[in-house]
């Protein structure tokens, strides 16, 4: 008797522990328009990973299917986890919120391919994250897996493929012809859904591509000066988005001015700082490197880790426009 007892209390604690396991599995609410129907709020079981969501018809225990893409209204609200890890990524800590998302995306797999849910969009944010932080494997490995990648809008679409062509850098000469056609096709493919910091992640991995080749080009100058003009064009690009890759692209363009022809001979006899007579009278690309060395100063210098040559280099700076008036 004594044995049986103990039988059944074991049986009734890996029962509870069971429900347990189902009581804390995650659930989404939504609010979902089928048909010509009123809206309503219903709770999602889960999805299929292609579109279709289940979920409990109201009031009984019958499991229902329905396509996310045919209703006239699917909204799922954002739940408190995934809004903590959103205030982060816009906050601009993206390590905080890539371990987040990282979280959310397993836990949310279940989700993933219905638009809007956490189990489609933790993933992309997760991606996000990691190219914002200048991690190309990462970036890599999170494009290439991205689940539901089918469920994103056009402009977050675009930018997993851009993610693809960032997460291509490996600093060969032989990356630069595969770096510039992938590129181009996404430019092809996706249009005007290629925001600008897609954009400027693209011409990031093109200058990284382009700076490899200089050592062994016959013209180095000709290659250099198209490695400068890619870097600029992503920090521009990717400039009010993000501080660490248009800093990171200043600084590479910076470095490659300073290693021109000339550069530093010039550098070593101009005074400190240059007045405007002696400015008009400088290299070209003194002056550029000196400009983005200003520009890198004035909006991404982290105090934590100075930069010696941009710090040598600002000094020369010369404001030109210092004491001209202003038209009315």
């Amino acid at each position: 008797m004594k044995l049986f007892k103990n039988i059944a209390f074991v049986l009734l604690a890996l029962a509870g522990t069971q429900l347990g396991f189902a009581q804390s599995a995650p659930k989404l609410t939504a609010i979902v328009q089928m048909g010509t129907g009123k809206p309503a709020q219903i709770e999602l079981q889960r999805g299929d990973g292609k579109g279709s969501f289940f979920f409990m018809k109201k009031g009984t225990e019958d499991l229902m299917q329905a396509q996310a893409s045919r209703c006239a209204m699917f909204l799922i609200m954002t739940p408190a986890d995934m809004a903590k890890a959103l205030r982060d990524y816009y906050g601009g800590d993206y390590a905080e919120a890539r371990a987040d998302f990282a979280k959310l995306r397993k836990k949310y797999a279940e989700f993933s391919g219905l638009p809007g849910s956490p189990g489609t969009m933790a993933p992309y944010y997760e991606m996000v994250c990691a190219v914002r932080m200048g991690d190309v494997a990462g970036a890599k490995k999170l494009a290439e897996e991205i689940p539901g990648a089918n469920a994103l809008n056009a402009s977050d679409a675009a930018r997993v493929d851009a993610a693809r062509v960032f997460g291509m850098i490996d600093d060969t000469p032989e990356s630069y012809q595969a770096i510039t056609e992938a590129r181009a096709k996404v430019l092809k493919d996706r249009g005007r859904n290629v925001d600008s910091e897609a954009y400027g992640w693209m011409q990031y991995a093109v200058a990284r591509a382009a700076a490899a080749t200089i050592p062994a080009a016959k013209d180095k100058t000709k290659s250099a000066n198209a490695a400068v003009d890619y870097y600029c064009q992503a920090a521009m690009s990717m400039h009010g988005s993000q501080k660490v890759l248009p800093a990171d692209a200043i600084l590479r363009a910076m470095n490659l001015l300073w290693e021109m022809p000339g550069v530093q001979d010039y550098a070593a006899t101009a005074a400190k700082p240059m007045d405007k007579k002696a400015w008009a009278k400088a290299p070209c690309n003194f002056c550029d490197a000196v400009a983005l060395a200003h520009y890198y100063k004035a909006l991404y210098a982290d105090p934590a880790a100075p930069n010696a040559l941009a710090d040598q280099l600002d000094a020369y700076f010369c404001n030109t426009l210092k004491g001209v008036k202003k038209e009315k």
